[in-house]
């Protein structure tokens, strides 16, 4: 039998609630601030609309079935939606929640698009979204999104996403994982305007998901073939730094990235310590800075062993002749390390040049001395240790 409710306000008392199987097949159903509708079995939502401002609660096996072509939630809706069971379903169209919960320790599935609009918490669940942007965290806020030891397992057959909106310069934490893996990502934009990111991890060689390993620049040896992550920015162009969280017993140690569509290629990163407990063994972190995250692209990373570890690419020419190549003295990669000096000498040993922190905003033109072959020593803090560079530069003035 079909059941249609309207709720103006159902206030929980301590030895009674109320108990409903829920199909709305056009009815707007009032949920006030002081009120709690448990529900132990299926909702199916055909037509109609919820306000809620008071608390949902969902208890057993059962499905949410979101058959409308409209929204469920009424966008003025303030309350809570809990899910507690140890098996739970989701089909049929997207919803929009407003506080969106996953209780305890169950296992979500989500075979259709679900929204948390104002938090999402997934305290100790799985929720296993099963294509991509199939969850998505709305606010922008990074204390949106809580949990214990809960996980979004992006791992399935057709890899799922997680995708959050930002707006702020702070971490924004993707808790990725698959059954048997854990590896969280944390992404810090720049500045504090609009972007949006979606985060798979999947716990496959990538060679299955269209990333040969065979495709690979000299610099780079071998490839994890356990696992990878997929970035894919939906919206926004700040700049992003990215952190793969990862055990300190990880065999891989440096990152790579798909580029060109072609071929895996090292991408500079920084092996940092994890001081959060993300997650058991999650205790090393591989800071991307600047990743490369063009709209509306899959950008694939994956852990890698690199045959030349230095991260810095030295030109050993240029000529500052005024034609807008090669110009000033390029030390690639060099902004990502400031803590730098850099000293440069002529054949006779008299200091020419010298910068603290020498970066692409002030490379060296050599406008103070005449065409000839100069000799810099360079030292750059990596990874908390001192390394020094030396070398010769020739420098050509028409």
């Amino acid at each position: 039998m079909k059941k249609q409710f309207y709720f103006i306000g159902i206030f929980l008392l301590q030895s009674s609630a109320l108990f409903a199987q829920i199909f709305n097949d056009g009815v707007k159903i009032f949920i006030d601030k002081d009120a709690l509708l448990y529900v132990n079995s299926a909702l199916n939502h055909k037509a109609g609309e919820i306000l809620n401002n008071g608390q949902m609660l969902f208890e057993g096996n059962f499905q949410w079935e979101n058959y409308s072509n409209n929204k469920v939630f009424d966008l003025a809706s303030t309350g809570t939606v809990t899910f507690n069971a140890a098996r739970f379903g989701f089909s049929g169209n997207a919803t929009n929640f407003p506080h969106l919960i996953f209780k305890g320790k169950g296992v979500y599935y989500l075979k259709a698009k679900v929204e948390a609009r104002l938090s999402l918490d997934l305290d100790d669940s799985e929720v296993q979204p099963v294509f991509s942007e199939a969850l998505s965290l709305i606010n922008p806020s990074p204390q949106s999104l809580a949990r214990k030891n809960g996980f979004v397992n992006t791992s399935l057959g057709s890899d799922g996403s997680f995708l959050r909106y930002m707006s702020a310069n702070q971490d924004y934490l993707f808790p990725v994982g698959s059954g048997n893996l854990m590896r969280f990502v944390s992404i810090t934009p720049k500045d504090a305007n609009n972007n949006a990111i979606a985060i798979t991890f999947i716990d496959r060689d990538p060679t299955t998901g269209g990333y040969s390993r065979l495709s690979k620049t000299k610099s780079v040896t071998e490839i994890n073939d356990a696992y990878y992550h997929v970035l894919k920015r939906t919206n926004g162009n700040s700049g992003l730094d990215v952190a793969f969280h990862i055990s300190s017993a990880e065999k891989f140690t440096s990152l790579v990235a798909w580029v060109k569509n072609t071929q895996w290629d090292r991408t500079l990163s920084t092996n940092t310590s994890n001081n959060i407990a993300l997650a058991p063994g999650l205790t090393q972190a591989l800071l991307h800075k600047n990743a490369d995250l063009p709209l509306g692209s899959n950008s694939a990373f994956a852990l890698a062993q690199i045959s030349n570890a230095n991260p810095l690419e030295i030109y050993n020419a240029f000529s500052p002749d005024g034609d807008g190549k090669n110009d000033t003295w390029e030390v690639k990669n060099i902004d990502l390390f400031p803590d730098n000096d850099l000293k440069i000498f002529d054949r006779s040993g008299n200091l020419v040049y010298r910068a603290n922190g020498y970066n692409s905003a002030k490379y060296w033109d050599g406008q103070n001395v005449q065409s000839g072959t100069y000799v810099y020593i360079l030292r750059v803090k990596i990874d908390g240790v001192d390394q020094f560079f030396k070398g010769s530069i020739t420098m050509v003035k028409n």
